[in-house]
């Protein structure tokens, strides 16, 4: 280790990362059970090591970057001996046009002003990664045996079992494997983006780790030309002591096949409404649509967009011993306690197990997604037979879903006389409550956010060792909610096409766009996050369309 383990801690403390009095337990414990500290308090408050030597960077004074933004400085390389930067962890880099050392000690002052000396000149330290390091290193110069044979390959459990076991400390919903050229790439979904995780495995290994995974998936292992579709259960060994499922899809591509890990299963509490994100306003009316004993609920947006955890957390705030839930979903991705839950496969469709709920006398039923006239059909019948009904759709706004409905083959009375509400969501970013710094809105960000000519401020992201460097901790949902009235059902059943159920919704809807804007400005998210995911639209703009 580059950095002692006492000295990691120290920063993390006073970087607000860890308790002092709980380290104080987690050592006790660590005696005891005789574990790892480092790994303790990783598990309990689940965080990677990198975030341990940001904070010791934060604390030193010095820069934290991604080795993945900089570039190998050849000439400098070739000033200091390979046993130096082995044995040091030292390697010069080039970062937008500067000249920098990466380390992962800074505090070894000896072995450094070695390497400044060699070098003919002092340049400025920044910090990396040690593990990433590592990894460069010693692609950049490969450790030999003694008899000139590369290094023993890794134990392939044990690559697997540090690789899911970073992502959960990562809080990753994905890990992306793909074969590349000098082995295998593995990348992490954290807060919607993807960022690299080092793994050092050649080619051979990246192929059996590949097919390590398929035979977990109760994948074929000879079959590289088509895509597969599997999943397994996986269970973290103390001191994570986490078992979640995972849904895996294979690929072939161009250098061999790539391999997707969704991760489901291993969040360690339960979303309720009120953590989702929406406004206060539209929490009471969704809490009082979902109470209502009949009436269908429809969810839009893409994939990712938190549909299902909104679905979960609606059925989790109704669920109570006198109603019978019932819910036909692929996968079943959160377990909800005395619901009766059905994935969908070979022999049952979303339309078959929905038909068959209807002889169990349900009283809430959910259905994942609505894809054709059979799903939309029954799903329809059910709310108008006085079932509660929620289920999701592939559009891109509130309203847009009505008009789906009606392309699938549904009639629009029905659609009018069934549906209660429809919520357009996507996810954004939350800035982290740490690091996050005020600034004067321009002109035109107040023009964007509704407040013309108005002086105010609204934040941005900086980035600090709670939330890694990115700015921002966790996602926040931005919602688009369209609420159901008689005047507006009437106009439904009267065909009328979107712009017209835009204007006569009015009060009822709330465009994702002003969703956000108000999230903006109290500082949860940034402009910049809700311009990538929404477009500029207001109620205002109806009735002023120029």
């Amino acid at each position: 280790m580059a950095i002692s383990v006492d000295k990691l801690l120290e920063a993390g403390v006073n970087c607000g990362l860890v308790d002092s009095r709980t380290l104080q337990e987690l050592r006790l414990e660590a005696r005891k059970s005789q574990q790892s500290l480092l790994l303790l308090v990783q598990a309990h408050y689940r965080f990677p090591l990198s975030v341990l030597y940001h904070a010791v960077a934060e604390q030193a004074g010095l820069v934290f970057m991604d080795l993945s933004q900089c570039v190998v400085h050849e000439s400098g390389l070739k000033k200091i001996p390979p046993s130096l930067i082995r044995r040091k962890q030292v390697l010069p880099v080039i970062v937008q046009g500067e000249d920098y050392l990466a380390v992962a000690d800074p505090f070894d002052r000896v072995s450094l002003d070695a390497v400044m000396r060699l070098m003919g000149r002092p340049v400025p330290l920044v910090m990396v990664d040690p593990v990433a390091l590592q990894l460069k290193i010693s692609q950049l110069q490969p450790e030999q045996n003694n008899d000139g044979t590369p290094a023993d390959e890794p134990d392939l459990i044990s690559l697997l079992d540090g690789i899911l076991r970073e992502a959960y400390f990562s809080k990753a919903s994905d890990i992306h494997l793909l074969m590349e050229k000098g082995g295998i790439r593995v990348r992490f979904r954290v807060d919607g983006r993807l960022r690299d995780h080092p793994v050092e495995a050649d080619r051979e290994t990246a192929a059996a780790l590949i097919s390590r995974i398929k035979v977990l998936a109760e994948l074929d292992i000879s079959e590289q030309r088509q895509p597969q579709d599997g999943g397994f259960s996986y269970h973290l060994a103390t001191p994570v002591d986490k078992t979640f499922n995972i849904r895996v899809a294979t690929a072939p591509i161009r250098l061999g096949e790539r391999v997707t890990l969704r991760l489901l299963g291993q969040e360690i509490s339960r979303l309720t409404l009120s953590d989702l994100g929406m406004m206060d306003d539209d929490l009471v009316r969704f809490k009082q649509a979902i109470e209502k004993p009949y009436g269908l609920i429809l969810l839009t947006g893409p994939t990712g967009s938190g549909k299902s955890t909104t679905l979960s957390a609606a059925l989790e705030e109704i669920n109570q011993p006198d109603i019978n839930i019932m819910t036909v979903e692929n996968p079943i991705e959160y377990v909800i306690p005395g619901a009766s839950q059905v994935q969908t496969g070979p022999k049952v469709t979303f339309a078959s197990a929905l038909r068959s709920f209807l002889r169990h006398d349900p009283d809430v039923l959910m259905v994942g997604e609505i894809r054709d006239f059979e799903t939309a059909d029954v799903a329809v019948k059910a709310a108008m037979t006085g079932h509660m009904v929620f289920s999701t759709l592939h559009t891109n706004n509130a309203v847009s879903a009505i008009t789906r409905m009606i392309d699938i083959g549904c009639e629009s009375f029905l659609i009018g006389s069934t549906v209660t509400a429809v919520i357009a969501q996507r996810l954004v970013r939350r800035l982290c409550s740490h690091c996050s710094q005020p600034y004067s809105a321009s002109e035109e960000e107040a023009r964007l956010l509704g407040k013309p000519g108005q002086s105010f401020e609204i934040y941005q992201a900086t980035g600090c060792a709670l939330c890694q460097g990115s700015g921002f901790s966790g996602r926040l949902g931005l919602f688009e909610t369209l609420w159901f009235d008689d005047e507006l059902a009437r106009a439904v059943m009267r065909g009328a096409d979107e712009e017209a159920l835009e204007k006569q919704a009015r009060g009822n809807l709330r465009f994702m766009w002003e969703d956000g804007a108000r999230k903006v400005l109290q500082g949860l998210t940034t402009l910049e996050e809700l311009s990538n995911v929404a477009v500029f639209k207001t109620r205002e703009m109806l009735d002023n369309p120029t």
